[in-house]
């Protein structure tokens, strides 16, 4: 397992908050979310939003650990199956779960050898940095948040705390959401979490069939249509599939 970050990766922790407002912006409105009924999967997009917008992260993921300790996506700030399925092979966000520790490679090409199978599949999606952070409660790990850019040593030591920031309030939210009673265990209840995304996935599914889109396009019409309505993503889902709503028109935009 590579450190953290090592002597080949820029030193960015002596810099100035890069995008300071935007980033406190995000963290003000994760906050205030957990303080109402909020919709999980809505509330990870935005903070892995945030991840791209103010690191030098191409894109991100957050995955959390099913029953069975597997990692399952949950969002993702892009819906191809190319990164979804990036995220889920065996390399850093599976270290960064089980070790509960931050876990990097800041250039996939000479990092090959940790995860071949990972470094090969990134190289051919154009990723050639990476890194993951646990998502952390209390003492345990329920999950990871994993960056990817496309430039080699393109995410530093700052990045790196950001990230672990967000994945943060992102396991709280998650906890939040997911425990319902004074004895649960957030181990026990994750997967009702986990079945949001299902939900979504099904409803992506439908929707791309039937307006002809790709997943991406997919659901980003459903997150439109969310925050119009100010309803959830799931309650949406089940709408979707139901055939209560038509979102078709908007797929055809």
């Amino acid at each position: 397992m590579v450190p953290p970050f090592d002597d080949r990766q820029r030193d960015r922790s002596s810099e100035p908050l890069p995008d300071s407002i935007q980033l406190l912006r995000s963290l003000v409105r994760a906050v205030d979310s957990l303080a109402s009924d909020f919709d999980v999967v809505e509330l990870c997009q935005q903070l892995l939003e945030a991840c791209t917008e103010v690191t030098g992260a191409t894109d991100a993921g957050l995955l959390l650990a099913d029953q069975r300790g597997e990692l399952q996506v949950l969002a993702s700030t892009n819906e191809s199956a190319r990164l979804l399925g990036l995220l889920q092979h065996e390399g850093p966000s599976l270290d960064a779960y089980r070790s509960r520790t931050a876990v990097s490679a800041p250039d996939l090409r000479a990092d090959g050898a940790l995860w071949p199978e990972f470094a090969h599949a990134a190289a051919a999606a154009g990723y050639l940095c990476t890194y993951a952070v646990p998502l952390r409660l209390h003492r345990d790990s329920i999950g990871a948040l994993t960056g990817l850019a496309g430039s080699a040593a393109a995410l530093g030591q700052l990045d790196l705390r950001i990230g672990q920031i967000l994945a943060d309030i992102a396991a709280i939210g998650i906890a939040q959401h997911v425990l319902r009673a004074q004895d649960a265990t957030i181990q026990a209840q994750l997967p009702t979490a986990l079945n949001t995304r299902v939900a979504i996935e099904q409803a992506k599914g439908v929707l791309a069939e039937r307006g002809d889109q790709d997943m991406d396009r997919a659901f980003q019409i459903m997150r439109e249509y969310a925050r119009a309505t100010g309803r959830r993503l799931t309650d949406i889902a089940g709408d979707i599939v139901e055939g209560r709503i038509d979102l078709r028109a908007d797929a055809a935009e």
